[in-house]
């Protein structure tokens, strides 16, 4: 009889089903015999002992193991499991390896515990992958894996390290409350990546017992959630984010579909919060970004960081009054940081506001009326008594009005409306720097100094944000 390299006779399966002649235990036949495949997965089980049981390349019709332990070495190479794979509560004492091995339907590995180290490298998880309340004693390796659904590993327990390098999550990633004890590695991994509001992954309230060796690099975190979990420590490299209209990197908690069950563990604003969602959890969460990126000098991206945690502090709102809820987000001090100045980020914004002040208040002042500072007054320096001779006298050089001033130089119409939005720019400066020996007329009136008042208050603001917000930009 003929005899493939496993020993087995070979199986006589439909036309068209196998491309080789394989025995039982390889064949693709969707109706081979159940339990003479089990009975010889036992045997294999059995002879193993505590050695190595070897099912490379087994196509299993069914996998019901549950509470199962497993003595031997297992080593599931490439296998295929055609139905949900039953692994709840199972206990692997000696390293388990599911390198290639492919989960047509659901995996359910539920409580399992793996005291040696666990082997999933490019495993492809068709269906549910569920990993609740596994223990990983050892190392656990899901490099090049790939989950086509919603991959659970909510509570389970990492020990050792976690490599996820390169693996694919192409639904949820479910690490909520999960412990990871030693490193994790998440390198070009690939996580959800849509314009959707449902999550990619979740580690919210997900342990981090040494924070600095768990690293993410080259990966999209854009639907990812962190809240309630410090990461001012974890390390991020080349790590994208969503973007917010403006440009800016930002957090998927603040679009996150609070319908979707991940909002259950605090995003939901609680009863007596009118917010509508927890912006304080989202405001502490970037602000350990910034810790994090500040601590890496990597100031632009802390930038960011900050503005989103202004940006939560702007929306929340103690108040139940929508109108006070409406003025604290749209009128507030905050709200006008960030319209000034994109809350210290951007050096521009504050640049172009003061010109349009120092414009404004150029057209403002010749309403009020704009008077000629005496020669004493221009000339500190001068001798007492001497004088200046005025030409026209002072009632023809100061004004309250642009056609007042043209009258009085009738045949120089282009040069008086030069002098006459020149001499009130160079008051608009003089009062903006606080120099009043630095242009030859002045604002005199009740209603020209409180505009002159206005006018210093604004620039002398807008100057500040303007060097804070350069020097944030440019710092080192």
């Amino acid at each position: 009889m003929y005899r493939r390299r496993c020993g087995r006779p070979v199986y006589k399966a439909s036309a068209g089903i196998d491309e080789t002649p394989v025995c039982l235990m390889h064949s693709r036949d969707p109706n081979k015999d159940d339990a003479a495949f089990q009975a010889e997965f036992e045997r294999i089980l059995e002879a193993a002992g505590e050695g190595i049981a070897d099912f490379t390349r087994f196509v299993f019709p069914s996998a019901n193991y549950t509470g199962r332990i497993f003595a031997a070495r297992c080593v599931f190479l490439r296998a295929t499991f055609t139905q949900a794979a039953w692994f709840a509560g199972a206990t692997f004492t000696q390293a388990a390896d599911f390198y290639g091995a492919t989960f047509t339907r659901a995996a359910d590995f539920r409580e399992a515990t793996f005291t040696q180290a666990a082997f999933f490298p490019r495993a492809t998880f068709t269906q549910a992958a569920d990993f609740l309340f596994t223990r990983f004693t050892q190392a656990a390796f899901f490099y090049e894996a790939t989950f086509t659904q919603d991959a659970v590993f909510r509570y389970a327990t990492f020990a050792q390290a976690a490599i996820f390098n390169e693996a694919k999550f192409m639904q949820v990633a479910d690490f909520i409350g999960t412990r990871f004890l030693g490193p994790a590695e998440f390198r070009k991994t690939t996580f959800r990546e849509d314009s959707g509001r449902d999550p990619g992954p979740i580690f919210t309230r997900a342990h981090f017992e040494k924070p600095e060796a768990v690293e993410f690099a080259n990966v999209y975190l854009g639907q990812a959630l962190f809240y309630r979990r410090d990461v001012s420590k974890v390390a991020f490299s080349n790590v994208g984010w969503r973007r917010r209209e403006n440009g800016k990197w930002m957090l998927f908690e603040e679009v996150v579909s609070l319908d979707h069950w991940s909002a259950e563990f605090g995003l939901r604003p609680e009863k007596d919060m009118p917010d509508d969602r927890n912006y304080v959890v989202i405001a502490e969460l970037y602000e350990q970004l910034k810790k994090n990126y500040d601590d890496r000098r990597d100031y632009w991206t802390a930038g960011d960081f900050h503005y989103g945690e202004m940006e939560m502090k702007r929306l929340h709102s103690p108040s139940r009054n929508r109108l006070v809820r409406w003025s604290h987000q749209n009128l507030g001090l905050v709200a006008w940081y960030r319209y000034a100045s994109d809350y210290g980020e951007n050096y521009v914004k504050p640049f172009l506001r003061l010109l349009l002040v120092l414009a404004l208040f150029t057209l403002i002042y010749p309403a009020c009326g704009l008077h000629r500072v005496s020669s004493e007054e221009a000339s500190p320096s001068a001798p007492v008594g001497q004088t200046t001779s005025l030409a026209a006298s002072t009632e023809e050089i100061s004004y309250a009005s642009f056609l007042r001033f043209q009258r009085t130089y009738p045949d120089r119409r282009l040069r008086s409306a030069t002098a006459f939005f020149g001499q009130s720019l160079m008051s608009t400066m003089s009062v903006a720097s606080l120099r009043r020996d630095f242009a030859d007329y002045e604002p005199q009136s009740v209603s020209g100094r409180f505009a002159a008042l206005i006018e210093l208050l604004v620039t002398s603001t807008l100057v500040a944000l303007f060097l804070l917000a350069v020097r944030r930009q440019f710092r080192r």
